[in-house]
């Protein structure tokens, strides 16, 4: 899975980016060919945050969920945002935001979601996800739309 991740276009601006939470719900929920209709028309991407977490957790998802996502990163649906912070360092996420915005951890609440939340702010991409905890709140949603960016929950029409 690293190997593919890794082979990823890397760019520093895309219109969307994909929460990891939201990748899990697509593939386990059988919307694989929407979601590869969408990245094919748009200009969609990952944090590699986001991306790591793939790798490390893509082992619970059933085996076939696993033969899908591998194909849809080998088919490089999606580009690769590199930012400077990697999933497992709660301290080194902190200082990410903090360094963007101290005020964002009082919008989206973990580190680990605002890590997310911080990189669409900087490259102007709206986001997507299934996270109703953290980062589809009215307060994030507030606090994205001064940088006329949406949080989103499902993929736009």
């Amino acid at each position: 899975m690293k190997e593919l991740i890794e082979s990823l276009e890397i760019t520093d601006k895309v219109d969307y980016l994909l929460d990891t939470c939201f990748v899990y719900y697509m593939f386990n929920n059988d919307h694989i060919k929407k979601l590869i209709r969408f990245c094919q028309n748009n200009n969609v991407g990952m944090t590699s945050f986001n991306l790591e977490e793939l790798d490390f957790n893509h082992h619970k998802l059933n085996g076939n969920t696993v033969h899908h996502l591998r194909d849809f990163l080998k088919k490089k649906n999606i580009s690769r945002v590199d930012i400077p912070v990697f999933p497992g360092n709660p301290q080194a996420e902190k200082n990410y935001i903090s360094k963007f915005d101290s005020e964002i951890l009082n919008v989206v609440k973990d580190p680990s979601d605002a890590v997310m939340f911080v990189a669409a702010l900087k490259i102007g991409a709206s986001i997507i996800t299934r996270d109703k905890h953290h980062v589809f709140t009215a307060a994030a949603e507030n606090y994205s739309s001064k940088y006329k960016i949406e949080v989103l929950n499902n993929l736009p029409r």
